[in-house]
């Protein structure tokens, strides 16, 4: 089960999607230079320019590490990109 909630799932999957619309970015892109698909995807969420915050300090458009940490994100990061 994932930590992230569906709103912020929700949001975090429209940037990713989006992205990946506007700029063409593949895995195979990625791993034809020999990058890896973990790098393929925190490329993207840079890419996206979506603010992640922790709703304390660092107010984001959406405020997961109020409540998850970089792993959780990356499984939400994985099941949007259906990447390992």
């Amino acid at each position: 089960m994932m930590k992230i909630t569906p709103e912020d799932y929700a949001i975090l999957e429209r940037a990713i999607k989006r992205t990946i619309a506007d700029t063409g970015l593949n895995l195979d892109n990625y791993t034809s230079l020999g990058l890896t698909a973990k790098r393929y995807r925190w490329d993207l969420l840079e890419k996206s320019q979506i603010k992640i915050g922790d709703g304390v300090n660092i107010d984001g458009d959406i405020n997961i590490y109020a409540y998850a940490n970089k792993a959780h994100l990356d499984t939400a990061l994985r099941r949007i990109t259906k990447t390992r």
